[in-house]
């Protein structure tokens, strides 16, 4: 697995680390950490795949790349995957990045990262419709945007009202239509990526971690400031207002 992937340069992409975390995935998944919860493995695996497999966005949209790791780790996927006759679908082995199985973990965690901070990537995988519905799509490549929906589909606060399944598919396509006139980076004040800070932690080692138990942290970089999250956040509500009233015209039709 050591020539995955090459840099545009030659460079190889190592991998020595991301092999070592599968082998503890694999262990916990023998001991029985998500028997009862298969999906809850995606909260656990996501960001420290994300850290241990450090590739461009560029690489991380090659699907023979991803089709060839889910090949390696088929018993991963058909863990985690199969249905209730054993088979896997074909979109989690070569599918796009919201359907197959290792590229959505990556890309769900470059998405919904808050800089080092790898909880909110967490938050995500909480409500499967969230990865299902957004990874795909070009709005929430604004970081802003995509930490604000977090804000208001999966709430920290306990009085929090999260979304339901329909709410989050509805809001995804209010949200399709809405920022295709006025994209997302208009209101949060054009904050864009960090892509200097971000190549060159990619660009660096891995270190091994002591412990896999704790949270790794993510590249230090500052793609995002508290007033352009609450400003993605504004957006997120507004979408949502229209994609409840949409659920319930729609409910009323029925």
């Amino acid at each position: 697995m050591s020539q995955l992937v090459r840099r545009r340069h030659g460079e190889i992409v190592g991998t020595d680390v991301f092999d070592e975390l599968m082998v503890e995935f694999v262990r916990r998944r023998v001991d029985g950490a998500w028997d009862e919860d298969r999906a809850a493995s995606d909260r656990w695996l996501a960001p420290r795949l994300h850290f241990a497999l450090r590739l461009t966005r560029s690489e991380a949209a090659d699907r023979l790349m991803w089709a060839w790791i889910a090949n390696r780790y088929l018993e991963v996927v058909q863990w985690r995957w199969s249905d209730a006759k054993g088979d896997v679908a074909v979109d989690r082995l070569v599918g796009p990045i919201h359907k197959q199985a290792f590229a959505r973990l990556w890309w769900g965690a470059e998405l919904f990262r808050d800089g080092t901070d790898y909880r909110t990537v967490e938050r995500a995988f909480v409500l499967q419709d969230l990865p299902n519905s957004y990874l795909h799509r070009p709005l929430v490549r604004c970081r802003s945007l995509a930490l604000g929906l977090l804000e208001v589909l999966v709430p920290t606060t306990a009085d929090g009202s999260g979304g339901s399944a329909s709410e989050v598919n509805e809001l995804a396509r209010v949200l399709n239509l809405v920022t295709a006139g006025c994209p997302p980076e208009v209101e949060t004040g054009f904050q864009q990526d960090d892509r200097s800070g971000y190549l060159r932690w990619v660009g660096r080692g891995v270190p091994r971690p002591t412990s896999w138990q704790p949270l790794p942290a993510g590249p230090d970089v500052e793609d995002t400031t508290p007033e352009s999250v609450a400003a993605g956040a504004e957006i997120a509500r507004r979408g949502r207002e229209l994609a409840q009233k949409a659920v319930a015209e729609g409910a009323h039709r029925d």
